[in-house]
């Protein structure tokens, strides 16, 4: 985090009122005070955790729609497409002769090779 958050105070007059009414009144009364101060104090420590949960979300979310981190689903999509297109091609190429169809397998591997490259190097 950059800066400090802002955050709720309870005022210290508050805590001295509930003092002073903690013993002006009855004993019986006494736990009524108390909860009512300690709801307050816990209100409080509730509000400052909220800004600062806040305050961390905000500044591990991107800024940028591109900024964003991107799932693994494309290159899974990607390396099992360019597998599977690959085999097929070889296969295609296979039928072709010795000599071409070397060729051809090479030339599609390798046009293979330089997609997910690129595509590894513009993520």
């Amino acid at each position: 985090m950059t800066g400090r958050v802002p955050t709720p105070e309870i005022p210290r007059d508050e805590l001295q009122a509930a003092l002073r009414a903690r013993g002006e009144l009855d004993r019986e009364l006494e736990p009524q005070v108390i909860d009512a101060f300690l709801d307050r104090v816990e209100r409080s420590i509730d509000a400052r955790v909220d800004a600062r949960v806040e305050a961390r979300i905000r500044a591990s979310v991107p800024e940028r729609a591109g900024d964003r981190p991107r799932s693994g689903g494309g290159n899974v999509f990607l390396a099992l497409g360019s597998i599977g297109l690959g085999i097929g091609a070889t296969g295609a190429a296979n039928g072709m002769g010795a000599t071409q169809g070397l060729v051809v397998a090479i030339v599609v591997w390798v046009a293979i090779a330089v997609i997910n490259v690129a595509y590894a190097v513009h993520r």
